[in-house]
């Protein structure tokens, strides 16, 4: 048997294991543990101790796992371990700031990539792991209503409540792949190397976990919401591919009215208004239907979607007008009156059940208007990221180091506003299949020296990064070098 397997056994028996009060047997166990999976070498070893406390009394906040070399072999550490509680049928395995403060594992905390991580295998394990919103938080206790999902660890959460920051209860062997993603993270996050198949695995693992940071959208994902919802907009960082994948979903609904938005955008031209004609006695005025009128009556004979791209570039509340009113879904008897009747309509609007609305909004353009929360409860939100995949169909090894030196630098780094810039896998990609395919690594080349670089420096020239600005330079200075060796 694996001594992992043993491990989560035990951990599974909770108080009842038999190596409770043996802290010897535990600590060679936890060594085999080590040994099985991490790197062997004295200077990665050396880095680690354990620590033991497995009393059987009930009353005894017992515990083991591993903490940091730096810390003394007893009493309050600094900076975080992996340990886990043994309970009433069961066990808590969790990832803990030392009651003595963070010690140099403050990078590690303070870095969003670190959180951002836990929270991607919280929603690969499907919520089992419970996440602290603020890892840096060492004042807010465990939930109530989370400890009491997990078996009974009470003297310990007296002691260390306030320091837990992730944790998972451990009931049965099937809870084991959540402690080894835990307890891997843990030994990655210092900059411990896995060996054998179990790097493989965590290599595997890393992947996946940079899907669940990203996750992604297919063209059947956003025909089925909007179906459903009739009002979405498509919303992520630029070079995600929003406005591509919109048109597609247009040509898959079959009948579509594009229209693209911009600050000039008025309720005139959107809904209805009053246009000058000249006449041989001056002026006169029409009354011309807006785009959402032309789409409507479109939709009165079958399905059709008005598919709106950069919807956030014009002023919504001012282009809707008590329009807005009308985007409820299921509610499609709602009706408004119309300032002015075109030609071939009634006085009142009333949208079809067959129209749907799909926008797009680009995260990174800051200087365009922000959607009001009455405006956006009536849409539905798609986040699109960058997607791998995208750069790995090119074949094109320049391309696929480059991306993703760049998601991992925006994930490591930046804060959530600053995130919504990373740069999407457009930038990654051939602007031309079209041509020779023998030119495809110049071509994506000149992509990124004349796309992707000036969209990096823009963002540090305006500041736009926040506390990821030094991170990011880096980033576009390693890109350069790559290109000038290309």
């Amino acid at each position: 048997m694996r001594a992992m397997d043993e491990l989560i056994d035990g951990m599974s028996q909770g108080r009842e294991w038999s190596l409770m009060g043996d802290s010897d047997a535990v600590r060679k166990l936890l060594g085999r543990v080590y040994g099985e999976r991490y790197h062997s070498a004295s200077y990665h070893k050396d880095r680690f101790q354990t620590r033991v406390n497995m009393q059987k009394k009930d009353d005894a906040a017992s515990y083991a796992g591993w903490i940091t070399s730096e810390n003394p072999s007893s009493g309050p550490y600094q900076g975080t371990s992996f340990v886990w509680f043994p309970g009433v049928e069961g066990s808590v395995a969790v990832l803990v700031i030392g009651t003595d403060g963070f010690g140099a594992d403050t990078a590690i905390l303070g870095r969003p990539g670190h959180a951002r991580r836990l929270r991607a295998i919280s929603r690969l394990h499907r919520g089992k792991v419970w996440v602290k919103p603020d890892l840096l938080d060492v004042s807010t206790e465990v939930p109530n209503v989370i400890s009491q999902q997990w078996p009974d660890i009470s003297a310990a959460l007296k002691a260390y409540t306030r320091v837990i920051y992730a944790a998972v209860s451990v009931r049965s062997d099937t809870d084991g792949r959540v402690v080894e993603d835990l307890l891997d993270l843990f030994f990655h996050e210092h900059g411990t190397p896995l060996t054998g198949v179990v790097k493989k695995h965590w290599e595997r693992r890393l992947e996946e976990i940079a899907g669940a940071v990203f996750p992604s959208v297919t063209l059947e994902d956003v025909f089925a919401i909007l179906r459903e919802r009739r009002f979405v907009v498509l919303e992520g960082p630029p070079g995600t591919g929003k406005t591509r994948l919109a048109y597609q979903v247009a040509d898959r609904v079959g009948s579509a009215t594009h229209v693209q938005f911009h600050a000039a955008r008025t309720y005139e031209d959107f809904i209805v208004g009053l246009f000058p004609r000249p006449t041989g006695q001056g002026l006169a005025f029409d009354v011309r239907p807006g785009d959402l009128i032309v789409a409507n009556t479109a939709a009165m004979e079958r399905e059709h979607v008005l598919v709106i791209d950069e919807i956030n570039r014009a002023d919504l509340a001012r282009v809707l007008g008590e329009a807005v009113v009308l985007f409820e879904v299921g509610e499609t008897t709602r009706r408004v009156r119309l300032p002015h009747t075109p030609a071939g309509h009634g006085p009142e609007l009333m949208l079809s059940p067959n129209l749907l609305m799909l926008g797009t909004r680009n995260t990174a353009d800051r200087t365009i208007a922000r959607m009001d929360i009455a405006i956006r409860r009536r849409f539905a939100f798609v986040e699109m990221w960058p997607d791998l995949q995208a750069v790995e169909q090119g074949g094109v090894d320049l391309a696929i180091e480059t991306f993703t030196d760049t998601i991992h630098t925006f994930v490591e780094f930046a804060d959530e506003d600053t995130l919504r810039l990373v740069p999407g896998h457009a930038y990654f990609i051939d602007p031309r299949p079209d041509l020779d395919p023998n030119g495809r690594s110049d071509r994506i080349a000149r992509r990124m020296r004349f796309e992707l670089v000036p969209l990096l420096r823009y963002y540090l020239g305006e500041k736009l990064c926040g506390p990821a600005g030094e991170a990011v330079a880096g980033l576009a200075d390693r890109i350069e070098s790559r290109l000038m060796e290309h």
